[in-house]
């Protein structure tokens, strides 16, 4: 995957599976007759012997220790112990993220710090499916460091954290939430001991991003920013092709009133189950000037168009029967617009003009929930 639209694919698996409720797992919401969910294998992947074989070890996608990690979204600054550096580098100590629904108001986000054994270091787990999600619940919690509503109590943050001593750091500048540093002393008094040392600073505190995602390090974001409306004014002149080959110019907006734009990866399985839901909004919402397009992000890599991704791509849009287009990025991703995602699926929307309009959203949703966003956005498109 191109480095400017996601730094690869070990920041995004982490924050994917970090994320909660919706990023690269179905959200909740309508799941009776109406919502047709097909799983990775019902969508056709189960053909795909390559696909099954594709497994990762959850231990190399923890985060890796520096002198210093700068959280703007959090509003914090610490340096790790050397020690705790150490563990970390030598697999012992799995540093990972975690926050409340991206798609909802943020109630909590931390910094993890969990013991690994032998077995949990050395794991194998398949790429699709829950087997990340697994292996990370079962890890054994030693230590956090994060942000908190203000209203919790400490008995809510330690249900969250699964630690048992809380260490208050201060408050962010906005008044809105609490800082803690937490441990679980009684089973780990050496590495809470160690973690106590932990140097913090509470710094200025940059505004939620739109995708939600708050946990994201300042050198994660270099040359990865997500897309500023200042400098990305929209899709007018954009000209790429479909997986097919089909080309799909800013032309293509002109012809509705709103189209929608879901961005999404082939191994993302939240991305896979709403297709078969888009594609009934797709053809239910023609008659009112509403256009769906997909864009599926490992289509294309540094080296250029990703065969693999490719022909995954085609396999999911034949299994789900996709009435919509399946785009590949072109060479300025969108303007622009592709960059920083960090969470999928992402969806936004472009008006007839190219101009990119209303609000962004991310994670996935049922059949009559899009239709909400659709009818509302719509609305305020047609009020302006």
């Amino acid at each position: 995957m191109r480095k400017n639209v996601l730094k690869g694919t070990t920041l995004l698996l982490a924050l994917c599976f970090s994320v909660g409720a919706v990023g690269c797992q179905k959200s909740s919401g309508n799941t009776g007759k109406d919502s047709k969910v097909v799983s990775p294998k019902e969508a056709g992947m189960k053909n795909d012997k390559k696909q099954e074989n594709e497994k990762f070890k959850p231990a190399d996608y923890s985060l890796q220790p520096k002198d210093e990690f700068v959280y703007e979204f959090l509003g914090l600054k610490f340096k790790l112990p050397e020690q705790v550096k150490k563990d970390m580098t030598n697999k012992k100590i799995a540093m990972l993220d975690e926050q409340s629904p991206i798609d909802k108001e943020l109630k909590y986000a931390m910094l993890t710090f969990s013991k690994l054994t032998e077995e949990q270091k050395n794991a194998v787990v398949d790429k699709m499916g829950d087997g990340y999600e697994k292996w990370q619940k079962e890890l054994e919690r030693v230590g956090t460091i994060g942000m908190f509503d203000k209203k919790m109590s400490e008995a809510d943050i330690s249900k969250i954290t699964k630690c048992d001593n809380h260490k208050k750091i201060g408050e962010s500048k906005d008044g809105k939430f609490t800082y803690y540093i937490s441990s679980k002393g009684k089973m780990d008094e050496g590495f809470a001991k160690e973690f106590a040392q932990t140097q913090i600073d509470i710094i200025d505190k940059k505004p939620r991003p739109e995708n939600g995602f708050v946990l994201s390090e300042k050198t994660d974001l270099e040359n990865t920013e997500a897309f500023d409306k200042k400098s990305v004014k929209g899709l007018g002149n954009l000209s790429t092709k479909d997986i097919n080959g089909k080309q799909f110019t800013s032309k293509d907006f002109e012809k509705y009133d709103l189209t929608m734009v879901n961005v999404f990866a082939t191994w993302c399985s939240a991305c896979v189950n709403e297709i078969p839901d888009l594609s009934e909004v797709s053809k239910e919402m023609k008659s009112k000037g509403v256009n769906i397009v997909g864009v599926v992000t490992d289509t294309v890599d540094d080296n250029g168009t990703n065969n693999d991704a490719l022909q995954k791509s085609k396999l999911i849009q034949e299994k789900t029967k996709a009435s919509y287009p399946f785009l590949m990025p072109d060479k300025s991703n969108f303007n622009g617009r592709l960059n920083g995602i960090q969470a999928m699926p992402e969806t936004f929307f472009v008006d007839k003009k190219g101009n990119i309009v209303g609000e962004t959203y991310s994670g996935a949703k049922s059949k009559e929930e899009w239709k909400q966003v659709i009818e509302k956005e719509l609305a305020n498109l047609k009020s302006k």
